[in-house]
C-alpha cells in the first residue's frame, strides 16, 4: 500500500508538472521583464503599486492598539434596539485617543438605521480607526441596516477638512511608467508629501485618444472646461533642483498643451483605517421587488454599506456583505486593499466601486452574482487591480465611464464585460491600458465585443484593451482590441500582479 501511494503521488506530481509545462510564458511578460532590466518602457503598466503600502508591507495586525467596545457605550447585540448612537460614541472616543483605536463589536446582531434619513450616517473622520468584529461567519458579528436610506452610505470614512491647494505646475513632457516630473517651482513641495497630478483639456484628450474617433454625444470631453480628468496621486521621494521624483509610476504620457496647465495639487487624507471581521446585512432582502438595474433610486441606492473617501493605506478584509444595493464605495483612495471579502444574497447594484484614486487592490474576493456589477472602476481611477477573484456567470465588472486608465483584471474566474455603466456624456468608458490577464469569461450565450463601437448607445468604448490568456466557456470574438495574445490558453505568470510585485521587491534587495 505504501508503494502504491508513492506511485500515486509521483503520478500526480508528473501531471502537475506537465500542466505547468503546457502553459507558455506570455511575450508581453517577457517584454515587461526586459524593459525593467534595461530601463526601457514596457508595453504593460507596472500594476504592482497597488494595495496597502503598495503591497510592500502587510496590513497591520492591530496588536497593542487600544480597544473601544461599542457595548461599553450602550450598544447591545441581539436586543432589537438601534445601536447607531452608541457606535458613534465609541468611534468618537477612539478618535479622541492620540493613537486612535479599535472600535470592537462583540458577537451577535447590531441594528442601525432607525429611520429613512440618509444624512444620518456613522462617520469616521480621523486616522487610525479600525472597525473590527468577532468574525463574519456563524457566531460572529452582524451589522444590519433596517431601513432604506437612499444615497446614504451607513459607515462613511472621510476627513472633515479636505481643502485643496495648487502647489506648482509641470513644465516638461513626461513618459508613462516613469517616476519624475520637472516643475516650475518646488517651494511648496517636500519629500514624503502626497500630491495629485491634475489636468483637464479638450486639446490633450484629442491627442490622447487619437486616432480613435470621439462622438459629439460625449459632451464632457469638449469645451473650455471639458476633457478627460487626469487625477493621479503620488508620493514625493526626492527633489533635485526643479526635478521631483515620485514613489509610484506615472501611468499616462504627460504632454504640454497650450490650452491648460498640468498642475500639482495637495492630497489630504486620513490613513490607517480599516474594517475587519464583520458580516454586513440589510433589509433589502425583504423589499417586495427583485432587482432591476436602474429601475429607480430604491433599486440602485437604497441600501449602501460603506463609503471610503480620501483614505490612504486603509483596508477592508475578512468581511461579508449580504443583501445590499451597494457594498463598498471608494473615492480618491490611495493604496487601499479590499481582501478576502465576499458578496452574497439578493441581487443588488454594485459590490466594490473605485473612482478617482490610485492603487486600489481588490484581491481574493468573490462576487457570486450578488450585485449587477462585480468589482468596478470609473471616473479617472488609475492603477486599479482586481486579482484572483471570481464572478458569477454573466455578472459584469463595471467600467463606469469617466475614462479610468491602467486597470488590471487578473486571474479572474467568471464574469463578462458587456453593459458597462455610466451616462453617455461621460463616455468613453475607459482610456488606454485596460489589461485582462488570464480572464476566464463565463456567459450563457456567445458574445461579440466591439471595443470602440460608434453605432450604439450601450457600447463598449474602451481604448485598445490588452487581452492576454483570455479564455471562455462560450464563443467570444473581438473587434477594435489593442493586443490579443495567446487567446484560448492560460499563460504564465498566472497572476500578472503577483509576478510584477515579486520582480519589484526582488529588485529592492
Amino acid at each position: 500500500m505504501r508503494r502504491f501511494n508513492c506511485i500515486l503521488i509521483c503520478f500526480n506530481i508528473c501531471l502537475i508538472n506537465l500542466s505547468v509545462q503546457a502553459q507558455k510564458t506570455a511575450p508581453l511578460w517577457e517584454d515587461f521583464v526586459k524593459a525593467k532590466k534595461s530601463g526601457g518602457t514596457p508595453v504593460l503598466p507596472d500594476f504592482s503599486y497597488a494595495g496597502y503600502g503598495f503591497s510592500e508591507i502587510p496590513i497591520p495586525s492591530l496588536i497593542g492598539k487600544k480597544i473601544f467596545k461599542v457595548d461599553d457605550f450602550g450598544a447591545k447585540p441581539n436586543d432589537n434596539q438601534f445601536d447607531d448612537e452608541a457606535i458613534q460614541m465609541a468611534i468618537n472616543a477612539a478618535e479622541s485617543n492620540p493613537g486612535g483605536g479599535i472600535v470592537f463589536f462583540s458577537s451577535g446582531k447590531y441594528l442601525i438605521a432607525p429611520d429613512e434619513d440618509a444624512t444620518r450616517q456613522i462617520r469616521i473622520t480621523k486616522s487610525n480607526i479600525v472597525l473590527k468584529g468577532n468574525g463574519s461567519g456563524k457566531g460572529g458579528t452582524e451589522i444590519y441596516q433596517a431601513n432604506m436610506r437612499i444615497n446614504g452610505r451607513q459607515f462613511l470614512f472621510k476627513p472633515e477638512d479636505n481643502k485643496v491647494e495648487r502647489l506648482t505646475t509641470i513644465v516638461k513632457d513626461a513618459e508613462r511608467e516613469t517616476f519624475s516630473v520637472v516643475v516650475k517651482d518646488v517651494s511648496k513641495l517636500k519629500v514624503g508629501q502626497d500630491v495629485v497630478i491634475r489636468h483637464r483639456s479638450e486639446e490633450f484628450t484629442k491627442l490622447y485618444f487619437s486616432p480613435l474617433e470621439l462622438k459629439p454625444q460625449w459632451s464632457r470631453l469638449f469645451g473650455d472646461k471639458g476633457g478627460m480628468l487626469i487625477y493621479e496621486i503620488h508620493t514625493i521621494t526626492k527633489i533635485e533642483g526643479d526635478k521631483v521624483s515620485l514613489k509610484n509610476p506615472i501611468h499616462i504620457d504627460i504632454k504640454m498643451v497650450k490650452s491648460a496647465n498640468w498642475t500639482i495639487e495637495s492630497y489630504n487624507s486620513i490613513d490607517q483605517c480599516g474594517v475587519e471581521d464583520i458580516l454586513f446585512t440589510s433589509n433589502w432582502k425583504n423589499y417586495p421587488e427583485e432587482f432591476i438595474h436602474h429601475k429607480n433610486e430604491i433599486h440602485d441606492y437604497a441600501y449602501e454599506a460603506i463609503g471610503m473617501e480620501y483614505l490612504k493605506n486603509s483596508w477592508v478584509r475578512n468581511c461579508e456583505f449580504h443583501d445590499w444595493n451597494e457594498g463598498i464605495y471608494l473615492r480618491s483612495g490611495y493604496q487601499i486593499t479590499i481582501e478576502n471579502t465576499h458578496f452574497r444574497g439578493k441581487k443588488g447594484h454594485a459590490s466594490v466601486h473605485a473612482r478617482t484614486g490610485y492603487g486600489v487592490l481588490v484581491k481574493k474576493c468573490t462576487f457570486n452574482g450578488a450585485q449587477h456589477h462585480g468589482a468596478g472602476t470609473g471616473y479617472s481611477a488609475v492603477g486599479t487591480v482586481v486579482t484572483q477573484c471570481s464572478l458569477g456567470t454573466d455578472q459584469n465588472f463595471d467600467i463606469h465611464s469617466g475614462q479610468p486608465y491602467a486597470t488590471l483584471y487578473d486571474d479572474i474566474d467568471g464574469g463578462v464585460f458587456y453593459n458597462l455603466g455610466g451616462p453617455e456624456p461621460g463616455h468613453p468608458h475607459h482610456g488606454k491600458d485596460l489589461v485582462l490577464w488570464n480572464f476566464y469569461h463565463k456567459s450563457a450565450k456567445d458574445q461579440q465585443y466591439n471595443f470602440w463601437d460608434m453605432s450604439r448607445r450601450r457600447n463598449y468604448t474602451i481604448a485598445a484593451p490588452v487581452l492576454v490568456g483570455f479564455q471562455s466557456d462560450r464563443k467570444v470574438t473581438f473587434e477594435n482590441a489593442g493586443i490579443v495574445e495567446m487567446k484560448g490558453e492560460s499563460v504564465l505568470p498566472k497572476s500578472l500582479f503577483e509576478a510584477q510585485l515579486e520582480l519589484r521587491l526582488k529588485g529592492r534587495k
